[in-house]
């Protein structure tokens, strides 16, 4: 008869096996199959604690989302996301040694697929941005100089004073002109941002001479692009006529 896996752990552990009726070691001694069993265990139990170990500061006390968090966003690779699984399981109570557990299965299987594994790049950060903000009076005009159909614009409503415009810095310049501001946009794909006060009387928005936007007192209209509430999305390119 040969070990179960409780048997074999305990045994692993230094655990007295009473279901076997005589030494443990007698029987590892005529049974190769259980030895090689005893010796696949070991070598799990080691690539588990391998994993701990590459986790950045590892804490019993922390909650295991915590660490699987801390482990992608630290960087470091596969393995170490691989560890920060490995640890958030024991932590939430699956723990490796226990008999029958399937944690070392899993990190096994984790740590085979892990080797073809890309590495996860990170996000890259957003642009910076520059702008302009200039009061809107009693009639406001914005006007894009080029037609950029991979580029957009972003108009929100918002509560401020002032019209307020943005765009990545070296995607354009911005003049203002008593009732006109102009944005000489050289860049093809830029998302400029132009936000305008609701109590805003007059503001409208040109592409190349054509309008695109326009809100005159408490109505708003725009051509083309998606709305969600107060906030549209608009191409820089001309209107469809």
């Amino acid at each position: 008869m040969h070990l179960d896996e409780e048997e074999l752990q305990r045994l692993m552990h230094g655990e007295s096996v009473p279901a076997l009726g005589r030494s443990p070691r007698e029987h590892m001694a005529g049974c190769a199959e259980c030895r090689e069993r005893l010796r696949q265990a070991e070598r799990d139990e080691g690539e588990i604690h391998a994993l701990l170990r590459l986790v950045d500061h590892p804490s019993p006390g922390v909650r295991a989302e915590s660490v699987v968090a801390g482990a992608v966003a630290g960087g470091g690779g596969w393995r170490r996301w691989a560890a920060g699984i490995v640890l958030a399981l024991t932590l939430g109570g699956v723990a490796y040694a226990a008999p029958g557990s399937p944690v070392r299965n899993w990190a096994r299987a984790l740590l085979e697929w892990g080797d073809d594994a890309p590495e996860f790049a990170p996000l890259p950060p957003p642009p910076e941005m520059a702008g302009l903000a200039i009061a809107p009076g009693p009639a406001l005009t914005v006007l894009f100089r080029s037609v950029s159909p991979a580029g957009h614009v972003r108009v929100s409503l918002g509560d401020g004073s002032e019209v307020r415009v943005r765009g990545p810095v070296g995607a354009a310049t911005f003049t203002s002109d008593g009732g006109r501001l102009a944005i000489d946009n050289r860049s093809s794909d830029a998302t400029f941002e132009i936000e305008i006060p609701r109590v805003a009387p007059r503001v409208e928005i040109r592409v190349a001479g054509e309008r695109i936007f326009l809100k005159e007192g408490g109505r708003v209209s725009a051509a083309g692009g998606r709305a969600v509430g107060e906030v549209y999305l608009i191409p820089l390119a001309l209107p469809s006529p």
